[in-house]
Parts: structure tokens; C-alpha cells; sequence
């Protein structure tokens, strides 16, 4: 008798996979779930591809995302046998944040228009000491 141990692997390209293998005697059981809600083993649908194997006293399985998850989506890997329970929980976040590029170019005008607002005021601030300067006779200078 052993307890459910968990080796696991993520890996994203075009898609994201990740595999989860259990090791326990009696072999144990695997279950995805995402965002709380149980994918089944050896399903398909549009976006989530799940497929799982046994091969005592191993029991693995993958799963690949086609699509971006929702926001703060968790996916889970869950193995258990009479002995024990183990599981992986991950957060996904999407790929690309749409936020992005709109925060960035605001941050830039901002940081644009207050660094001319400083060069300005500088400026003006100088304008006096250069024009003393300038109004010195030759021989202060």
C-alpha cells in the first residue's frame, strides 16, 4: 500500500498542457477540474482536450487549452487512491492582457507631459541667473 505521489509538467506554446502523473498502490485515480467544475477523463470539446492511461501503478494524464481561460482560472489535477489524495492547483491567466498596450501609452504621454511641465519650469526658473550672467561686464564673467 502507497499513497497517491504526484509528478507534474506544464508547458505552453500554441497551447497550454500540462500533464499530471500519479504513482500509488492501489493505482490511483486522476480528475482535471477547472474553475471548480470536473473536466471528464478522456474528453474533447472545443477548447479543453483531456486524455488519461493507466498502467499500474501509474496513472497519468494531460490536458491542453486551445483557447485563453478566463481570468484568474484555476485548472486542478487531482489524484487520490484509498491512501491518499495529492493535487496540483494552477492559476491561469490570459496570454495577452488587453489593459496592456492602453496602460503603457497613457504612462508614456503622462511621463512626456509632466517631464515638459519640469523642463519648463526649470527653464523659467534659470531665466533670470542667465540673463545677470549675460549683463555681466566681460571681466566678471
Amino acid at each position: 500500500m502507497a499513497p497517491a505521489r504526484l509528478l507534474y509538467s506544464c508547458s505552453l506554446e500554441k497551447t497550454l498542457l500540462c500533464s499530471c502523473s500519479f504513482y500509488g498502490i492501489p493505482t490511483p485515480s486522476v480528475q482535471w477540474w477547472m474553475g471548480g467544475a470536473p473536466m471528464g477523463a478522456n474528453s474533447v470539446d472545443s477548447s479543453v482536450h483531456v486524455t488519461s492511461t493507466i498502467i499500474a501503478p501509474w496513472a497519468n494524464s494531460t490536458i491542453s487549452l486551445t483557447e485563453q481561460p478566463k481570468m484568474s482560472t484555476s485548472l486542478l489535477c487531482e489524484g487520490k487512491n484509498q491512501n491518499g489524495t495529492h493535487a496540483l492547483s494552477i492559476l491561469l491567466m490570459p496570454r495577452k492582457s488587453s489593459f496592456l498596450p492602453q496602460t503603457f501609452m497613457k504612462g508614456l504621454i503622462q511621463g512626456v507631459v509632466y517631464g515638459a511641465i519640469a523642463a519648463s519650469l526649470l527653464f523659467f526658473c534659470l531665466i533670470p541667473l542667465i540673463t545677470a550672467y549675460l549683463k555681466l561686464p566681460e571681466k566678471a564673467r
